[in-house]
Formats: C-alpha cells, structure tokens, sequence
C-alpha cells in the first residue's frame, strides 16, 4: 500500500476546521503526505494560528508536507519587499492577518522569508499535479506564476485536458470534475470511493472562510474520496 496523499483547499485563517477535518480524515503525520494548496491566511479568524499549525507540520514531516503557495501568500511576500502593496493587500483579505500577528505581539513581515522559502507553485508526481489556481498541459516549470497563482479559467471553462491537477483558489459549492472536454461540471461526492482520473481538474475549495467547507482529497492505492469540516464565519 503506498503513502496516502492528504490534499487539503484553501484554509484562510480557519484553524478549527483544519485541525477537525485532519482528525476526520485520520490523518497519520508519520505515514501520511500532507498536501496544502494555498492561501492558509487571510479573511478567517486566526491566520497565525494555521500558520503556526502548517510550520510545525511542515518541521516534523519534511519532504512529506507540501505547501503550495497560494495568490494570498504571494500578496505577502511582495508586501514584505513593498510597502505599496500593503493596501491592496488589505482589500484583499490581509487585515485579518495582520491583525493576527499582531494579537500574537509579531509582525507578519517577519513570516515572509519562511512562507517564501518553504512554500511551493506546483506539486507533482507520477498520477496528479497540484497547484493553487490553475494549469496548463505543459511541464509545470513552463507554466507562469501567474497561472499558477491566480488563473480561474482553466478551471471554468473546462479546457484543461493535461495530467489530473487538484487546484483550489475558486470556491464552490461542492468538489467538481472537470475532464476538458469543455461540458459540465460533474460534482463529486464526499465519503464515496472514485478511481483516480487520469487528466483533467479536480477543484476541492468549498469556501470555507465563506460559510462553506474545508475539503480535503484522501489519495490511496489509485482511488480518492473526498471529506470534510464545517467551514468559520
């Protein structure tokens, strides 16, 4: 039996839904591989608290904890260089996050290197990709960062027919498939067992920070269930 891949969507400072939805999924932090797509601060109710949650993680586990940067994390680490962007940042979510810091008696400046050095624009291996946003059926080191980090396209309009990617980035009402041949959604249950496609898109944020989910994709033995923790206001 092989490691089993833990991917979870988009936390945005929601660090109870996080820690519950790991408890649900049986998470194993010696066996398993742990998958985070981003963004985990901004908007929610503690963004230092995931962040010191993922770090830990991420200093226990090593190469198995991987942590893909997300547009939020990216917005940070250019705050950190600029000062301009600071308040673009806060109409995108950042008060909470420095705010957050903050409480703790920190600056979130001072977190900037470590998120920088230790997150990631993609993921892959031999059956799935992961990235944030979105993709493109090319080598992932080909792709731009800004594909990488904010495109929502490849995703809604059902294009994408290159190697199964797990993206988050755009909340939706329930996980969907799309196999990019540019029809429908097909929406994907939780708790039920599916064998693993080979290409296409698979998209797990469910708006947890928005009243929705936190989801995660349990990956095993190439076949995926999907699980999940009611989201923070």
């Amino acid at each position: 039996m092989e490691m089993r891949k833990i991917i979870v969507g988009d936390v945005h400072g929601c660090i109870r839904p996080l820690k519950k939805l790991l408890e649900t999924v049986d998470f194993d932090e010696k066996q398993d591989m742990l998958i985070q797509l981003g963004d985990i601060i901004d908007r929610g109710p503690d963004p230092y608290g995931v962040y010191v949650f993922l770090r830990r993680k991420k200093g226990a586990m090593k190469e198995r904890c991987v942590l893909i940067r997300g547009n939020h994390e990216q917005i940070l680490i250019e705050d950190s260089r600029d000062p301009n962007f600071r308040q673009m940042w806060s109409q995108n979510g950042g008060k909470s996050t420095i705010k957050s810091w903050e409480r703790r008696g920190s600056f979130v400046e001072n977190s900037a290197a470590w998120i920088e050095e230790n997150t990631v624009l993609y993921y892959m291996d031999e059956e799935i990709r992961c990235a944030h946003a979105g993709m493109e059926d090319k080598e992932p080191d080909q792709i731009s960062a800004d594909v990488l980090l904010w495109d929502r396209m490849s995703l809604l309009d059902n294009q994408y027919g290159g190697p199964l990617t797990v993206v988050g980035h755009t909340p939706l009402s329930a996980p969907v498939y799309m196999d990019g041949k540019g029809g429908q959604a097909l929406p994907l249950k939780e708790k039920c067992w599916y064998r693993l496609p080979k290409t296409g898109m698979i998209c797990i944020d469910t708006g947890c920070v928005f009243q929705g989910k936190l989801t995660a994709m349990v990956v095993e033995d190439g076949i995926f269930s999907l699980w999940s923790a009611e989201g923070n206001p």
